[in-house]
């Protein structure tokens, strides 16, 4: 495979690969690096692909300035005849005129040269359709583009001068003498000179006696620029004939240095070769800009999403604890348990008296009713935990993005994040119902021994499924010292009379699992409320493996580049 087919296999490769390059998040300088990647793709589409594809197509000179500047006359004055109708109003809306030899039209009818455009033949107020003229007195090889104002008003036209202005292989950078200083111009000028793109510069409007200080003055700027080898063409201003014409003798240093590109194909390989190469160098600290950008962007999203993720981890962390750390054992749950086993004899002689009270247990709690009570207070209470983790759990994720300015953009895009949603309730009591009912499979699957059956059967699958709840329940951290005693003889209560049905063992190994089972149902339950912040994340659209793509086509392009300038024998890019 030759260097220049290499060169556009990565120019392919390159224009697939930009639209990965996505800056959603309202970083500094985010927007600039959109302006970058949309105008990178332009590039690759509009020039590079078509230049490389065909070195020997004919040249593209976009005709390009200030709003005023008289771009439109110059070229018509250069034809000789009007094909491009000087704007009156500001902003000039009128669409892009493209004048070619009629041997040249096919090429630039053809989708392969700004493709992004209509053509028509026609002039438009439409800057998104390209007039095509075939105008037989301009010499093949070269065509000329009467592009929008660079400094326009209106967005769409300022972004198409520059899109044209990309495209081309050769710039005519129309000012006048007012106006040559101005900052707009030069920072096109700059990138001109960074992409070693073949420029005439034409300062018209010139006062006839300031005509050799302005032109002087003006290559001094363009030498200091990088731009020394600009060519520099000086139009006095004056009146204009009743044709609406500059006077041949005002233009014809441009119409010989045109004419001489284009006819001499020695001189069009050059241009092509020289603003192709030096487009190809420049893509390179654009890329990198690129890849910096997309870094900083999924290191923005990778840390909101860690946010979230390490609140809501907090958030079942701490329904965890207050299920495991006494505090649940108080009030409803309390109440209904005492009910259940009450309060006075069976808190004194556990260890001597534990076949009595499972003796007992056999007499009052045949039909379960009471540990029915008792589950369903730990339902109520256990839910009511996990609903207000969950919803401070939103309020401090929506609070931590918002510290961000585009975590406060998203939030601002996005209220309910701030509170869970609006099924979360319902949501928590199902994933307790369901732990509770995990519980009581689980004590049904341990006492399915003849043995362990029959004692489990002495008290009832609901009793022990609310003793194992309360053995989980146990510890007695979060609560007062009357609380303790309480909760402390409650819970080795519920201890005993498993153990009294399972052995001590088993009680161990099952407190364990209804502790794992439990976590299980948080973090689901939780999980769910946490996919609200990564859907919204999700929705920006990055492509993790952006940067990696971006990078790989940039070496790809770097690889094929040397080759296919080593191939043309230029020395730009060695």
């Amino acid at each position: 495979m030759s260097g220049v087919q290499q060169l556009i296999e990565a120019f392919d490769n390159l224009e697939r690969t930009i639209p990965a390059a996505q800056f959603p998040l309202p970083l500094d300088g985010a927007e600039s690096l959109r302006s970058l990647a949309g105008s990178i793709g332009n590039e690759v589409r509009d020039h590079l692909v078509p230049r490389a594809s065909r070195l020997d197509a004919p040249l593209l000179a976009v005709v390009g300035g200030s709003t005023g500047a008289g771009k439109s006359t110059l070229v018509n004055s250069l034809l000789r005849v009007e094909v491009s109708r000087p704007g009156v109003l500001r902003p000039t809306t009128k669409s892009p005129v493209l004048v070619c030899h009629p041997d040249d039209e096919a090429w630039f009818r053809s989708d392969r040269v700004l493709p992004g455009l209509v053509r028509t033949d026609t002039q438009f107020h439409d800057s998104r359709a390209l007039r095509i003229v075939a105008f037989p007195e301009l010499p093949p090889g070269l065509a000329l583009l009467d592009a929008p104002d660079i400094d326009s008003i209106d967005d769409i036209n300022r972004a198409l001068a520059q899109q044209l202005l990309l495209a081309a292989d050769l710039w005519l950078f129309v000012t006048s003498a007012a106006r040559y200083a101005d900052a707009v111009p030069w920072g096109y000028l700059a990138a001109a000179a960074q992409r070693n793109t073949v420029v005439g510069v034409i300062v018209n409007r010139c006062p006839p006696g300031a005509l050799n200080d302005v032109a002087g003055h003006l290559a001094q700027l363009l030498a200091e620029r990088g731009l020394s080898s600009a060519k520099l063409f000086a139009v006095a201003e004056r009146a204009l004939a009743s044709d609406g014409l500059l006077p041949m003798g005002d233009v014809i240093a441009i119409r010989q240095w045109l004419g001489h590109l284009a006819s001499a194909s020695d001189a069009r390989s050059q241009v092509a070769v020289q603003t192709l190469a030096g487009s190809v160098r420049s893509l390179a600290p654009q890329l990198d800009e690129l890849i910096d950008g997309v870094r900083q962007q999924e290191d923005a999203l990778s840390a909101l999403r860690s946010i979230s993720e390490a609140t809501y981890r907090d958030a079942a962390a701490e329904v965890a604890l207050a299920a495991s750390d006494g505090t649940m054992l108080r009030g409803e749950i309390l109440s209904r348990w005492q009910d259940l086993v009450g309060t006075g004899e069976f808190m004194r002689g556990i260890e001597e008296r534990i076949g009595a009270i499972r003796d007992r247990i056999v007499g009052w709690f045949r039909g379960e009713q009471k540990a029915e009570a008792v589950q369903g207070a730990i339902s109520d209470s256990l839910s009511a935990v996990l609903v207000e983790a969950g919803e401070r759990a939103a309020e401090d994720t929506a609070t931590a993005w918002g510290r961000t300015r585009w975590g406060r953009e998203i939030v601002a895009a996005e209220p309910s994040l701030s509170r869970a949603s609006a099924e979360f309730g319902e949501r928590a009591a199902e994933a307790v119902r369901a732990w509770q009912s995990d519980i009581l499979r689980l004590v049904a699957e341990e006492g399915r021994g003849k043995r362990m059956k029959a004692r489990l059967l002495a008290i009832g699958t609901n009793v022990a499924g609310a003793c194992l709840i309360i053995v989980v329940f146990a510890a007695t951290g979060g609560l007062t010292t009357a609380e303790v005693g309480i909760a402390g003889g409650t819970s080795l209560l519920a201890q005993r009379l498993l153990e009294a049905v399972f052995g001590e063992e088993e009680v161990r190994r099952l407190a364990v699992e209804a502790q794992r089972l439990l976590r299980d149902r948080i973090d689901s339950v939780l999980a769910g409320e946490l996919a609200r912040f990564g859907a919204v994340l999700d929705s920006l659209a990055v492509d993790g493996d952006a940067a990696a793509k971006l990078g790989a086509a940039a070496a790809q392009l770097r690889s094929a580049a040397k080759a296919a300038f080593d191939d043309l024998t230029a020395p730009e890019l060695r």
